[in-house]
């Protein structure tokens, strides 16, 4: 039941993310990082996913450490930068 759950939050949080690529008040960007974090941490597909999409978007890595030194940002974004780091 926990994966079908996880799964169906990941798709939230990316819809939201396109979502507020639209509209100014919400940050769509957050929403992107927390739907990458959850699909890596989650699922071994989503982090070799994520692990070769930072190495090949620079941008993308940067909004993921950027999203890092939120004040929002979840307490476990280290965790996810280390899983899913294309330098390791």
């Amino acid at each position: 039941m926990r994966k079908p759950l996880m799964a169906l939050a990941i798709a939230g949080c990316l819809v939201m993310s396109v979502v507020g690529g639209f509209v100014p008040i919400l940050q769509g960007w957050i929403f992107f990082v927390l739907g990458l974090y959850l699909l890596a941490t989650e699922f071994e597909t989503g982090r070799r996913w994520v692990r070769r999409a930072r190495g090949r978007w620079p941008f993308l890595n940067r909004w993921i450490v950027q999203a890092r030194d939120h004040k929002w940002a979840p307490r476990h974004l280290k965790e996810f930068e280390d899983l899913t780091d294309p330098t390791k």
